[in-house]
């Protein structure tokens, strides 16, 4: 599994991580309550993207891949956008896990 890099902006009360070294993909804590089912504290939010990380990377290939311009370098992933990529990864036999508590 690959290792994300992402990291709390509280500022935005979102993950960010980046793909490819140039695409910036923000994730908002909602989207993690939404996902899970519960409100999420910084620290679930940001262990929930490295446990499924080949999941958050099939959304966001699939949201570059969409991008209108290929100027644009900036994301958001949504509920539904990583919903799809989660069960599609699940398809392909990946393990998708609620992270252990710390």
């Amino acid at each position: 599994m690959p290792e994300m890099g992402a990291m709390w902006r509280a500022e935005i009360d979102a993950v960010e991580f980046y793909v490819d070294c140039e695409y910036r993909f923000v994730v908002h804590r909602n989207v993690f309550r939404t996902l899970r089912g519960t409100p999420a504290e910084p620290e679930v939010c940001l262990a929930f993207v490295e446990a499924n990380a080949d999941a958050f990377l099939v959304a966001a290939h699939v949201r570059i891949n969409a991008a209108a311009s290929p100027s644009i370098k900036a994301f958001h992933l949504n509920s539904r956008q990583l919903r799809r990529a989660m069960m599609d990864a699940s398809e392909r036999g990946a393990v998708l896990t609620e992270p252990a508590p710390r």
